[in-house]
C-alpha cells in the first residue's frame, strides 16, 4: 500500500474521531446516552456507510457496494422493528439469489471491448487479459473469489483507471514496467500492495482505486525475462 492520501481513509478517520467525541461527551456527563442500546440498534449503519463509501470510491465496481449497502439497510430496518419478518430466516434464499446474480453478471462481463475490462468473481476465480494499445479502464469485483488481470501486453495513452472491490477475496493486476501505478482506496480489515516501480523519466499513469474488506489486492510487474547467458569460452 502506498502513502497517497485516499478519500476512503479520510472518511474512516472522521468516523472514528466522531465516535471518540461521542464517547468523551458521554463519559464527562455532557450528554446522557445509553451507548449499549445505541450500538446494538444502530450498528447496521456502519454497514450502510461502508457500502456507500465503497460505491463512492469505486463506482465502476458497483455490484459489491450495492449488495453491502442493501444488506445494511435491511438489517437497520430490522433492528428498528420496521420489518415484521425475521431477516435471518431469509438469509439463505437471498444468498442463493446473489450467487445467481453473480453468475449472470460474470457471464455478461465476458462480452466487452478490449480497452474496457469488466470482471466479476463470486465464489470462483476468473482471469482477464488485454492487449489493447489504448487501454482505458477496468472494473474488478472479487467476492469470496479471485480475479487476475494481465495488462503486460497493453498500453495506455495518457491515463487509465481501474476500480477494484474485493470482499473475502483477492485481486492481482500485472502491468508493464513502463507504467506509473498510483493506488488509493479504503482498507477495512484488509489492504493492498503496490509492488511496482515508477519508470525513470515518467510514463503513462494507471490510477487504481481499491476497496478491500477482509481481503487483499496486489499490483505488480510481470516476471523478468531471463537474461541471455554470456560466456568467455573461446570460439573454436
Amino acid at each position: 500500500m502506498d502513502g497517497r492520501r485516499s478519500l476512503g481513509q479520510v472518511l474512516l478517520g472522521v468516523l472514528v474521531v466522531l465516535a471518540g467525541v461521542v464517547l468523551l461527551l458521554e463519559r464527562t456527563g455532557v450528554v446522557e446516552i445509553d451507548l449499549g442500546m445505541v450500538a446494538s440498534t444502530l450498528w447496521p449503519l456502519l454497514v450502510v456507510l461502508a457500502g456507500l463509501t465503497s460505491l463512492l470510491l469505486v463506482p465502476r465496481a458497483w455490484f459489491g457496494p450495492v449488495v453491502i449497502t442493501a444488506a445494511g439497510v435491511v438489517l437497520l430496518l430490522d433492528r428498528l422493528d420496521v420489518l415484521d419478518v425475521d431477516v435471518w430466516d431469509y438469509l439463505w434464499p437471498i444468498a442463493v439469489i446473489l450467487v445467481g446474480l453473480g453468475i449472470t453478471f460474470g457471464a455478461a462481463s465476458r462480452e466487452q471491448q478490449d480497452d474496457r475490462i469488466t470482471a466479476l468473481a463470486f465464489w470462483w476465480g476468473t482471469e482477464r487479459r488485454s492487449r489493447s494499445p489504448h487501454f482505458r479502464s477496468a472494473s474488478l469485483t472479487a467476492i469470496m473469489g479471485g480475479v487476475e488481470l494481465d495488462l503486460r501486453e497493453a498500453d495506455i495513452q495518457g491515463t487509465a483507471r481501474i476500480d477494484v472491490f474485493t470482499f473475502w477475496g483477492g485481486v492481482e493486476i500485472k502491468v508493464p514496467r513502463t507504467w506509473e501505478v498510483r493506488t488509493s482506496g479504503l482498507p477495512l480489515l484488509g489492504g493492498w500492495e503496490n509492488k511496482t516501480q515508477p519508470p525513470v523519466g515518467g510514463g503513462p499513469v494507471l490510477d487504481v482505486r481499491i476497496v478491500a474488506i477482509m481481503a487483499g489486492a496486489e499490483v505488480r510487474h510481470g516476471k523478468k525475462q531471463a537474461e541471455p547467458v554470456v560466456t568467455d569460452a573461446p570460439v573454436v
